[in-house]
């Protein structure tokens, strides 16, 4: 990673909701490959806070998860002033939901090295607003969400304008590295002049599969394998040979050491602090014991890349 600051900014399409949709004139559904596509309202305000924010040596990637035919996003976005731009594709992203792709993207931008990660807070198709903050969890770094503004501060500090409820606004400061969340913005995006344009055509964009990231495919399908609430099952013992018994002992206690086999006493633990460490030690415990292994199903004791778990 280069000197100076280092923002990545996730860049993610959106149906152009001022076209109206065309549908089939027999069966009535949408015709998808119709839709006119563009870059989403809050991905768009994002990359606007990132190029107002940047200044000097600092840097800008932009970063999309999309096939080839998306590539226009990012080359628009180097029109504006990015310095990178970044595309993640593999066939097992293409049937990635919410859980996967804040998997696959965060990933990519720990690759690729960041200190500010800036993403819509909620895309306008599905507006669930999770992909940045399962990105932040991922990555092990704080999350402001809703920001409206950013100021870099020296010694590695962000200040975030947050919008609240009720027209109210939140001032808050947060050490890097970290994620920020951007709310869409009623007004349009700036465009890029055309000598930009035809500068950014004729970049080469590079384009990371996830074996790349070292994403293996089996933690994209388990992180957006859905919870299956249930009752806790029992973890099932490890089967362990018992020794013969010494032919030397009385009847009783060779007949004692055959029933208890190798089955050992273990001693308690009491745990103690504030509410939030003990819920965490509770789940840590519950988690390692193997009680919580039947929620998702096969596989779910897994480890994700870098040793972090998918749940």
């Amino acid at each position: 990673m280069s000197n100076g600051l280092r923002m990545v900014v996730l860049l993610e399409l959106s149906d152009d909701v001022r076209v109206p949709p065309q549908r089939h004139p027999r069966s009535g559904r949408v015709r998808a490959s119709w839709q006119v596509r563009q870059v989403d309202p809050a991905a768009a305000r994002a990359l606007d806070v990132a190029l107002a924010s940047r200044a000097g040596a600092r840097e800008a990637l932009a970063l999309h998860l999309g096939p080839e035919e998306h590539e226009s996003c990012l080359r628009d976005a180097l029109a504006r002033g990015c310095n990178q731009a970044l595309r993640v594709w593999d066939e097992e992203c293409a049937a990635a939901r919410t859980q996967g792709k804040a998997m696959i993207l965060a990933a990519a931008a720990r690759v690729s090295g960041f200190d500010l990660l800036l993403a819509g807070t909620a895309s306008a198709a599905g507006a669930g607003g999770q992909v940045g903050v399962l990105a932040a969890a991922h990555l092990g770094v704080p999350c402001v969400t809703q920001a409206i503004d950013l100021e870099v501060l020296p010694a590695g500090v962000v200040r975030v304008t947050r919008a609240l409820a009720g027209g109210f606004r939140e001032v808050v400061e947060v050490d890097l590295p970290a994620v920020v969340t951007v709310a869409a913005a009623e007004t349009q995006a700036r465009l890029a002049s055309l000598p930009a344009l035809l500068e950014a055509q004729r970049q080469d964009i590079p384009v990371w599969s996830l074996a790349e990231l070292g994403v293996p495919r089996e933690h994209v399908r388990q992180a957006d394998r859905p919870l299956r609430p249930r009752p806790p099952a029992a973890p099932r013992p490890a089967v362990h040979s018992a020794p013969v018994p010494d032919s030397a002992l009385p009847a009783f206690e060779r007949i004692l050491g055959l029933v208890q086999g190798s089955v050992t006493r273990r001693a308690g633990r009491v745990v103690r602090g504030e509410p939030d460490d003990l819920a965490e030690q509770i789940f840590e415990a519950l988690r390692d014991e193997g009680w919580l292994d039947d929620l998702r199903g096969e596989g779910a004791g897994t480890e994700g890349p870098g040793g972090g778990s998918p749940e």
